[in-house]
């Protein structure tokens, strides 16, 4: 369990040289908000965009190590639970002490994780790319209910701006992904702008 399903055709148009983008969606497919990440990388591949590799993970396990091979960025795409109104969109760099998604983090149910993923690269000398987090803040993960009206906004917004979104990645010289930032419903500034500054940890 936790194999990476549904990949798209970037891969084999980048040969050797690996992909310059990477996106992986995760989440239960199940559980309301919780499949978001699923449903972008799906709407995504609908779409045909055909620049970056489009992978999906509904549950993280060992397989999370061999994601970070031929790519120069990983964009992980995961439900959140931080407090924020549902459907706010969170951008930080991983790890990120601010945030934690849900299927890569302490909530897996495999108990394996980004942070063990980042151990075990360490411990055999792989290499480890840019890895940033694109969360959805949820507003339900009770089984078998459909997705928030925000988190289904929050969807479209990401799908109808990826183009802006995968330069900001993949320039060397865009940072913004660099620092956390957190943009609200109805915030128009994504990916680009100066977004909320998020809130701190522990914080209300």
């Amino acid at each position: 369990m936790g194999k990476p399903a549904g990949q798209s055709g970037g891969r084999s148009g980048a040969g050797k040289r690996g992909v310059r983008l990477r996106v992986v969606g995760c989440g239960n497919p199940y559980a309301g908000d919780d499949s978001a990440g699923l449903e972008i990388v799906r709407r995504l591949r609908a779409g045909g965009d055909g620049d970056c590799e489009l992978l999906e993970m509904p549950q993280a396990g060992v397989e999370l190590l061999n994601l970070l091979e031929d790519a120069e960025a990983i964009l992980f795409v995961d439900a959140v639970s931080s407090g924020a109104p549902p459907g706010t969109l969170h951008l930080a760099p991983l790890p990120s002490p601010g945030i934690e998604p849900r299927a890569l983090g302490s909530l897996s149910s495999h108990g394996w994780g980004l942070a063990e993923m980042l151990g075990l690269a360490g411990v055999l000398g792989r290499q480890v790319p840019r890895l940033v987090l694109l969360g959805v803040e949820v507003g339900t993960v009770e089984p078998g209910r459909a997705r928030t009206p925000a988190v289904e906004e929050a969807i479209q917004t990401v799908v109808e701006k990826f183009t802006e979104f995968r330069a900001l990645l993949t320039e060397p010289e865009k940072d913004d992904w660099r620092s956390p930032r957190r943009f609200l419903p109805g915030d128009t500034s994504f990916p680009g702008g100066s977004g909320e500054v998020p809130i701190a940890v522990g914080g209300q």
